[in-house]
């Protein structure tokens, strides 16, 4: 038997009575983007955050959806074995969320609530050129430090096509758009597993309906062609905040979004 990776749980606010709220990494692989909603949705609202292997430890990163799935799937029955669930994931994180869902519902582990934020529907595609990989992986770093997008065009301005991750890791680091600590050794780092899970993302699709209780909270700016989970998501609620993929978790997006997670949890 497989030995469970309790580790992969994390504790973002682990006190109160209330369901524990389980939140599933995006394609970073971190669970610390979880942080304010956790501390925001008060004392008695349990909330365990879900990492991902090969982010800060020293496991392989993970290139199959279906394996995180069943993974998470069993370190959450393991770490709460009495009672239901609720799950919580943005991004690739709803992807995992949902397909947890599903292998908990048939494995007759009762999961009280899906929560997804800004989710777009997957499908399964060919993997994009690695520089544009490597551009969205720093446009996802950019957004978490807080750095203008427009940084980007400086980096990749006389980049060749056909440019690897580390030349653009390098170019990163003589830009000076990211703090210092994010070298371009830290970056190569990080990268393989956010890599990884964008490997993973374009080799899945959800061919089955989850017939449980779903909520979607959309970004305002975000392509509402994407977003669709009603042909998978019968019992489907759906709500938009205004902002885009990143500023819903800051200022006051963050506190609509804190709310209507709330509302949610509340049935």
């Amino acid at each position: 038997m497989t030995k469970i990776d309790l580790e992969r749980i994390v504790p973002l606010q682990p006190a109160g009575s209330a369901v524990p709220l389980f939140c599933v990494h995006a394609s970073s692989g971190s669970a610390y983007s979880y942080a304010a909603l956790a501390q925001a949705l008060g004392p008695d609202q349990p909330v365990y955050g879900i990492e991902a292997p090969g982010f800060d430890n020293d496991r392989e990163p993970v290139r199959s959806l279906p394996a995180l799935s069943a993974e998470y799937a069993d370190a959450v029955r393991a770490f709460h074995p009495d009672g239901p669930v609720r799950l919580l994931g943005w991004s690739l994180g709803g992807v995992i969320a949902f397909d947890m869902a599903q292998r908990l519902a048939a494995a007759g582990a009762p999961v009280d609530r899906v929560i997804m934020v800004d989710v777009s529907a997957p499908w399964v595609a060919e993997l994009p050129p690695e520089k544009q990989i490597a551009r969205r992986f720093l446009h996802d770093m950019l957004a978490t430090v807080g750095a203008p997008e427009g940084e980007l065009d400086a980096i990749f301005e006389g980049l060749p096509s056909d440019a690897g991750s580390d030349e653009v890791f390098a170019a990163t680091e003589r830009s000076g758009a990211l703090p210092e600590e994010l070298d371009a050794e830290l970056l190569a780092e990080r990268y393989a597993v956010f890599r990884a899970h964008i490997e993973a993302l374009f080799g899945f699709a959800v061919t089955e309906p989850y017939a449980g209780p779903v909520t979607h909270l959309i970004a305002s700016e975000s392509p509402s062609q994407y977003m669709r989970w009603d042909n998978v998501a019968p019992d489907l609620t759906e709500h938009l905040i205004p902002g885009d993929h990143h500023s819903i978790w800051s200022g006051d997006s963050l506190t609509m979004l804190t709310g209507l997670v709330r509302q949610s949890l509340a049935g």
